[in-house]
C-alpha cells in the first residue's frame, strides 16, 4: 500500500495543471485523503466524523434548522464504516460520489456558519470560515501525523493570501476532490494487489497497466486545460488571489 505522503503529494501534482488558485491544493490533498478511509486503521476517524455529525445535526437543528452538511457527515460515517478496504472508496464511481458529498459539505457550512454569525452578533471574516470548515475536513480525513502541518500552512496561507468565500468555484472544488481521489487510485493500481476501479459494474481487479491509461488521459487533459486555460505560472497573479 502507497504511504500516506505518497498520496498527498500525488494528488497535489496531479491537480498543479488545473489550478486557478494555490488555495484549491487544500481541497485536492484532502480529495487525496479520502479513499482510504475505508481503512481499519482510520476508526477513530471514522467514530469521530459520526460523533461529530450527530453533535451538530442536534445543535444545528436548534440554532438554525435541519443542517445538510452535518448530515451529510453522519452518511460519510456510515459509508466509510460499512466499506470494505479497497472496495467502494477506491472505485471511480466510489470518489466521484464521494467528491460530491463533501462538495456540498463544503457548500453547506458556509451559510451556517454565515448565520450562526449574525445569531452571535459577530461577523465572521471569510478567511476564518474557510479554515474552520477546511480544518474539519482535514480533521476527518488527513493523516494524523500530517494533520497540524496541514493547519499551520493552511492557516498561514489564508493570513497571507486572503481568499473571499463568494468566489470560489465550486466546480473547481469538486474536481479537486475528484482528482485527488484519482491520483489515489492510480498509486494504488501500482501496487501488487491492485484494485477494482469498475465496481460495482465490473468486477474485475485492474492493476499497473490501467494505470498507465489513466496516467496518459491526465496527462492529456492537462495539457488541453493549460492550453485552453493557462496555468498556474502564466496566470501568476491569480495564484493568490481572487482580485
Amino acid at each position: 500500500m502507497s504511504s500516506y505522503r505518497n498520496h498527498a503529494i500525488a494528488g497535489i501534482i496531479f491537480a498543479l495543471p488545473f489550478i486557478p488558485s494555490f488555495f484549491y491544493l487544500f481541497i485536492a490533498l484532502i480529495g487525496a485523503s479520502i479513499p482510504d478511509m475505508d481503512h481499519n486503521t482510520n476508526n477513530i476517524k471514522v467514530y469521530s466524523m459520526f460523533i461529530v455529525g450527530l453533535v451538530l445535526s442536534v445543535l444545528l437543528f436548534f440554532v438554525d434548522g435541519v443542517s445538510l452538511s452535518a448530515l451529510i457527515i453522519l452518511v460519510l460515517a456510515i459509508l466509510f464504516y460499512f466499506s470494505k478496504h479497497r472496495g467502494f472508496t477506491h472505485s471511480l464511481l466510489g470518489v466521484i460520489i464521494l467528491s460530491f458529498l463533501f462538495m456540498l459539505m463544503f457548500m453547506g457550512f458556509i451559510p451556517v456558519l454565515s448565520r450562526l454569525s449574525l445569531y452571535l452578533g459577530y461577523s465572521i471574516p471569510s478567511n476564518l470560515m474557510l479554515f474552520i470548515i477546511l480544518a474539519l475536513m482535514g480533521y476527518f480525513v488527513v493523516s494524523r501525523r500530517y494533520l497540524l502541518p496541514y493547519l499551520a500552512v493552511l492557516a498561514l496561507y489564508l493570513l497571507v493570501f486572503p481568499v473571499d468565500y463568494s468566489l470560489i468555484q465550486w466546480n473547481v472544488c469538486f474536481l479537486m476532490l475528484f482528482i485527488g481521489g484519482f491520483s489515489h487510485i492510480i498509486l494504488d493500481l501500482w501496487t501488487p494487489k491492485g484494485i477494482k476501479v469498475f465496481k460495482p459494474f465490473v468486477n474485475t481487479t485492474y492493476h499497473r497497466s490501467l494505470a498507465v491509461i489513466f496516467v496518459a488521459i491526465w496527462i492529456i487533459a492537462s495539457f488541453f486545460a493549460m492550453w485552453h486555460y493557462g496555468t498556474f505560472i502564466t496566470l501568476f497573479h491569480p495564484i493568490f488571489t481572487y482580485a
